[in-house]
């Protein structure tokens, strides 16, 4: 079942899903923007089934543990190797 609805799209999504219908990608504008939902769609499923069966889990694992994740040498050797990252990244 469809339902008609106007939207206003950017100017260059609206040209890159043109191009899409143009080279055949798609029928037509509809379809070019059904399967960008979709796409969307799939994604935040992905990301919810990945918080349901990954990260909650891990994090009710860390709490029934009661360790930290990180040892505080961990974390500052974390922060410093960014540090060091962002002045190279600075000089060059």
């Amino acid at each position: 079942m469809s339902k008609r609805v106007t939207i206003e799209l950017p100017e260059d999504l609206i040209s890159y899903a043109d191009e899409k219908v143009s080279v055949g990608e798609f029928a037509s504008l509809d379809e070019a923007v059904a399967a960008g939902m979709r796409g969307l769609k799939d994604h935040d499923d992905f990301i919810d089934r990945w918080i349901r069966e990954e990260v909650i889990p891990s994090y009710d694992k860390w709490v029934a543990d009661g360790k930290p994740v990180f040892t505080d040498e961990e974390v500052w050797e974390s922060v410093e190797a960014a540090i060091v990252a962002a002045e190279q990244r600075k000089a060059s």
